[in-house]
């Protein structure tokens, strides 16, 4: 039997389906503005996020960048820096103190042996100690009265020879007191002549004479002891009583005196192929140029100069020249009438006020040692992020050691390939340097001082390894240092010079007295014969 035909939905099922339909899209549409609107939401917290951990980036590469320059001024010392090893604090002491015990430790062991070096002198050491004198200033004979064991007289007894004992002592000390009857005799022509004074008797009718006068200025200026206290170590020594004002016009005749040595110094010093150079800051307690300034207080313009006091050291092996200068520019040195007609090799720091006479210098060197600090000082300030400059260190320091090796083997230079080799070494070490800084900036915005460096080694390689083409060149300015030393010890002791012209004559005064002691004369020999007006010369080097 057939079936029937399905019967078509009606309208109403079709339209309830529609309106079904239409809801659903509904829904569906409510639903993706929905999503679209948390999706953006979530990509507008994200962006937010993002532009702060973008923000929270730069402030922590400027904090981390400020506590850098902040450990770096903290811990800034003489290792890190050309700070003075006096200027120091405790702790930098006691941990130069430590390294240097832990260094004694290490080097008491022998290479590779493990066997501690005995203590004291080391084998090839020359030593020196006391000596039996060939002719003693006196003999004295003693004689034992009786013997030590019965007590009998030993007169008469026979001699058994006699055992030798020096004593080296100073006899008494005390001032001598010399009348000189200066006579005066009529000549037949009526022209009366009085006899004069010995050599250094200065003033009348009472003076002090030149032996006391040459221990008052070396106890002044050598010994770096104000005029007081100068003035307590001549009476305490020779029993006169003398006064500050006395030991201020010693010192002023002894730097009169020394006028010629200094213009022989340099004269000397201008023929010398190698110079090293070295400044360093003073107080003084009128802050103003002297008077006898030639250019006038104005500078010759009419506008008040600048006074930043500094003393300069220019020196060679066997000479030292001080000088004092209104500032550290190019008008002080000019002044000094030196490094502006030198012809040779200048070691010095890379101060740029030396940069304007390198058109007529033969060649400049770079201290070493100066650089070597600085690299130490930006390596301790961030040791992760500088690594570089440790292999910079390692590279100069390299190059010292093969020019002393060809040294020790007599050779003169070192060969094209060694040089090319430590060059490369340094350059890539001070590349690497430039690289990691080069985006890098200081919390105020300035360049930082790490890219500085590194971009110092590269522009002036040639100068900082000149030592390697020329082995008469020291690599470092350590001598100059050395000389200053003085004026640093001066400045802890009385707290800063009177005035520039007082800080001149104490310049003169060191200058004659370490040259001297560098060609081997006493200083006391030194000052006697400048007192009296024969100075020593390095032009004509006769001792008085």
């Amino acid at each position: 039997m057939p079936t029937t035909a399905e019967q078509p939905p009606s309208y109403e099922a079709l339209a309830l389906a529609l309106v079904e339909r239409d809801a659903r899209l509904a829904r569906q549409a409510d639903l993706i503005r929905s999503l679209t609107r948390d999706v953006a939401e979530r990509d507008a917290r994200l962006a937010a996020l993002e532009t702060a951990r973008e923000a929270d980036a730069v402030k922590l590469e400027a904090l981390e960048s400020l506590v850098g320059e902040l450990a770096a001024k903290l811990g800034r010392d003489s290792r890190t820096s050309s700070k003075p090893p006096g200027s120091d604090g405790p702790a930098s002491r006691a941990e130069r103190r430590l390294r240097q015990k832990e260094l004694r430790r290490e080097e008491r062991q022998a290479p590779g042996g493990g066997v501690k070096r005995k203590k004291g002198g080391q084998p090839g050491h020359a030593g020196r100690g006391l000596e039996l004198t060939p002719n003693p200033d006196a003999r004295i004979a003693l004689e034992p009265e009786s013997c030590s064991g019965c007590g009998a007289g030993l007169a008469g007894a026979a001699c058994l020879g006699a055992r030798l004992v020096q004593v080296i002592d100073i006899p008494e000390v005390r001032a001598l007191t010399t009348e000189y009857r200066l006579a005066a005799r009529r000549c037949g022509c009526g022209q009366v002549t009085r006899a004069e004074a010995p050599t250094g008797v200065v003033g009348a009718p009472v003076c002090y004479g030149p032996n006391l006068s040459a221990a008052a200025a070396f106890l002044h200026a050598h010994g770096h002891t104000s005029q007081e206290r100068a003035a307590e170590l001549v009476g305490g020594l020779y029993g006169v009583g003398v006064s500050t004002g006395w030991i201020g016009k010693v010192a002023s005749r002894l730097a009169a005196a020394l006028t010629s040595f200094e213009a022989d110094l340099k004269t000397a010093l201008l023929a010398e192929p190698v110079l090293l150079g070295d400044e360093t800051p003073v107080n003084t307690a009128e802050d103003s140029p002297d008077a006898d300034e030639a250019i006038g207080a104005d500078g010759g313009c009419g506008e008040e100069r600048a006074f930043h006091p500094h003393v300069f050291t220019i020196r060679s092996a066997s000479m030292v020249w001080l000088g004092a200068g209104h500032t550290r520019g190019h008008a002080a040195l000019d002044a000094f009438g030196l490094l502006d007609r030198y012809t040779g090799t200048l070691v010095s720091d890379d101060y740029n006020g030396y940069a304007e006479y390198e058109k007529t210098l033969t060649a400049r060197q770079l201290c070493n040692q100066h650089l070597i600090r600085s690299a130490r000082g930006v390596h301790e300030a961030e040791p992760k992020l500088q690594e570089w400059a440790t292999r910079v260190i390692e590279a100069m320091c390299a190059g010292r050691r093969a020019v002393e090796d060809a040294l020790a083997k007599g050779g003169a230079s070192l060969t094209d390939e060694q040089i090319a080799a430590l060059e490369d070494a340094y350059t890539t070490a001070a590349e690497e340097g430039v690289t990691h800084n080069l985006h890098r900036r200081t919390s105020a915005g300035a360049k930082h001082p790490a890219w500085i460096l590194a971009q110092r080694f590269l522009d002036k390689k040639d100068q900082v390894l000149h030592h390697l083409r020329d082995f008469k060149v020291p690599w470092t300015s350590n001598l100059a240092e050395q000389a200053l030393r003085g004026v640093k010890v001066h400045l802890k002791i009385s707290g800063c010079f009177r005035t520039l012209a007082t800080t001149r004559a104490y310049c003169r005064i060191h200058s004659y007295l370490a040259t001297t002691r560098l060609h081997h004369i006493p200083p006391m020999t030194a000052i006697r014969a400048a007192l009296a007006g024969h100075a020593w010369s390095p032009l004509t080097p006769v001792t008085a």
